[in-house]
């Protein structure tokens, strides 16, 4: 089973939006894991302050304190794929590309039950319609852009720590 987890409602903000991204892609052991933020003009300040970028050009040490300041300020959503569910969901999905889709969908509408969001930018892995075929009805009335380099958003580097440093805590539990 998928592990989720986010923190308290906050209010909505008109321009915000969701990043989402992932950690443990190419990973044979570890989980698959899929990240997401809400981020509006107060936490992309935040963000900004705390130097956020892309988790592939961050230490694991600085990893661990950025997660633990995003996940005290942010509405994120974090879902994980062991490897058990990640071999029943490949036999059903046969395609890494929908499984991820799957990944990024349940993020997107964990988020949206906190906080309604126009839009929502992830890293470009796939067919868009991957993504939007995977959302549930709340998330379908959502704006998905996918594009590459995405990790230069804020709210998709926000997530993309947030991914990676779940993807190292179950990691050092092997």
């Amino acid at each position: 089973m998928p592990h989720s987890s986010s923190n308290v409602r906050h209010p909505s903000s008109p321009s915000g939006w969701i990043g989402t991204d992932e950690s443990g892609k190419g990973d044979y052991f570890g989980p698959l894991v899929i990240g997401g933020v809400y981020v509006d003009s107060r936490i992309k300040k935040l963000l900004e302050g705390l130097r956020v970028r892309d988790s592939k050009k961050i230490s694991d040490g600085m990893i661990k304190q950025l997660d633990f300041k995003i996940r005290s300020s942010c509405i994120y959503s974090v879902v994980v794929i062991g490897p058990e569910k990640y071999n029943l969901l490949y036999l059903k999905m046969r395609n890494l590309n929908r499984m991820l889709a799957w990944g990024h969908a349940r993020v997107i509408e964990n988020i949206l039950m906190r906080v309604s969001c126009p839009r929502a930018v992830s890293d470009q892995f796939g067919n868009e319609l991957f993504i939007k075929n995977a959302l549930l009805e709340s998330g379908k009335k959502i704006k998905l852009e996918q594009m590459p380099h995405a990790e230069k958003d804020p709210g998709v580097a926000a997530a993309s720590v947030l991914a990676r440093a779940e993807f190292l805590r179950r990691m050092e539990r092997l």
